[in-house]
């Protein structure tokens, strides 16, 4: 497996990620504050609306300020990025969760395409291909338990979401990322559907966990396709 970074960050990339994680942090901040009664609930929930359409563009438009599109890869990842910052900001707006599953699961076919060419390097292609396959089972088939008539989307996206983490583990951080995934959707489905999970944890664990997520898996695909390298951005 590739180390953790081979080539340099662009500033891009980084100026990026220091923006999402400045917007993650306002939104757990007002989930805190909701949940302790401080402040007007009314404006913090619009608040933890805007952000939550607001923290993954920072990523894409960062990609393809470092030649993301160039590449067939990095337009289905930008493509992947786009449709869960859809599902991101249309979930909180219209608070569907079929809304939500809907454009993720379409995120994560875009995933699996940009990630089919390195299929072969990836931990799905081994014994650990197994365990990804058994992890996405047992947990889908918990939360699918409780979900009623969304038990057959939750399932599907619970294996579809396991097949993207196993084939995300080319190098360190697409391992990383593809674990983070799977913990942010695993502690979302068992607040949504199983368990009574309180605000702000369960917001403080599973945006964490999705934003560190999404943020490895644009360093994979920069590390992968070198994006960014020998520009004058990199320092």
């Amino acid at each position: 497996m590739a180390p953790m970074l081979a080539v340099p960050l662009p500033r891009p990339l980084r100026l990026g990620f220091w923006t999402a994680g400045a917007l993650l942090a306002v939104n757990l901040a007002a989930a805190t504050l909701l949940a302790l009664g401080i402040g007007d609930a009314g404006l913090l929930e619009q608040l933890r609306l805007v952000l939550m359409w607001a923290m993954l563009p920072p990523v894409w438009l960062a990609l393809i300020a470092i030649g993301a599109l160039r590449h067939v890869v990095g337009r289905w990842h930008v493509a992947a990025v786009v449709l869960c910052g859809l599902g991101d900001g249309l979930g909180a707006t219209t608070d569907l969760t079929i809304v939500l599953l809907g454009m993720f699961l379409l995120g994560h076919i875009a995933y699996l395409v940009a990630l089919w060419p390195t299929r072969r390097r990836s931990l799905a292609w081994g014994p650990a291909g197994i365990a990804y396959a058994i992890v996405g089972l047992i947990s889908g088939g918990i939360i699918a338990l409780g979900a009623g008539p969304l038990a057959v989307p939750v399932l599907l996206y619970a294996l579809v979401l396991a097949v993207v983490a196993a084939f995300a583990a080319i190098d360190v951080p697409g391992l990383l990322g593809g674990l983070l995934f799977m913990v942010s959707v695993l502690v979302l489905g068992l607040g949504l559907f199983v368990l009574d999970i309180p605000d702000p944890l369960r917001s403080i664990v599973v945006l964490s966990a999705y934003a560190g997520a999404q943020a490895l898996l644009a360093v994979s695909l920069q590390q992968r396709l070198r994006l960014g390298v020998g520009d004058d951005d990199i320092d």
